[in-house]
């Protein structure tokens, strides 16, 4: 998991315990990778762009390892928010001929016109992106003043989705659009019980894509959080 430029949050706790609770019985650290400055760290972290790349490649470093250890066990990662384009970042930093399983974006905090081509050649199963047009402060006005995590000025991918009417090579990515979100909606798609209906089924699948193109929120308010696994 690769959080948002908060760093190490309960947004990504809650995120984690969705996925268990969805069933992924796996390995899930959290990775942050940002910028761990008092008050104005989140700031930073938001308009490093070399630094969000270079986080990108370390972070590819860390999978590269895992993967020399532990060859065909599965990889992927979710990224939320600025974690989003990280996530990206990391694909592309994959050395030549290695994959992971696949990136699943939450809100992700890049460019709707970022150019996924080279992430998607080391993603096996692709590239899923959930999007809500809900989020229109941080992913709207505040990417257009402050920018993406890509370092351009404008609405992002997380908001509108990507640009990728019949664009070839772009046949693995997948969009998923949140439909019925009602409040604190940059964070709705890391509570445990959005996680654990939407989201898990894409990690269990060898076969991408998975279900709906819309992940249905409910309108009276969040998801019901799920038991802990074993519960």
């Amino acid at each position: 998991i690769l959080p948002g430029i908060e760093g190490h949050s309960q947004l990504n706790e809650n995120l984690r315990r969705g996925l268990v609770a969805g069933g992924v019985y796996r390995a899930i650290p959290i990775h942050p990778w940002g910028r761990p400055v008092p008050f104005v760290g989140p700031l930073i972290t938001q308009v490093d762009f070399l630094g969000n790349r270079l986080a990108g490649i370390g972070i590819a470093k860390i999978v590269t390892d895992y993967q020399d250890k532990h060859p065909d066990r599965p990889v992927y990662i979710v990224g939320h928010s600025g974690g989003g384009g990280v996530a990206v970042f990391t694909a592309e930093a994959m050395p030549e001929g290695r994959q992971i399983d696949g990136l699943i974006l939450l809100s992700a905090s890049i460019s709707s016109a970022y150019d996924l081509k080279k992430a998607l050649s080391h993603c096996r199963n692709g590239i899923v992106s959930f999007y809500n047009k809900g989020d229109s402060t941080l992913l709207g006005l505040g990417t257009i003043v402050v920018g993406t995590v890509d370092g351009t000025h404008g609405p992002s991918a997380g908001l509108i989705g990507f640009d990728a009417f019949d664009k070839p090579g772009y046949e693995s990515l997948y969009q998923v659009k949140m439909v019925g979100v009602s409040e604190d909606s940059h964070t709705t798609s890391t509570q445990a019980g959005f996680v654990a209906s939407f989201v898990t089924p894409w990690v269990l699948s060898d076969s991408w894509p998975v279900g709906s193109t819309d992940a249905y929120v409910d309108e009276t308010g969040p998801l019901p959080t799920p038991p802990a696994a074993g519960t």
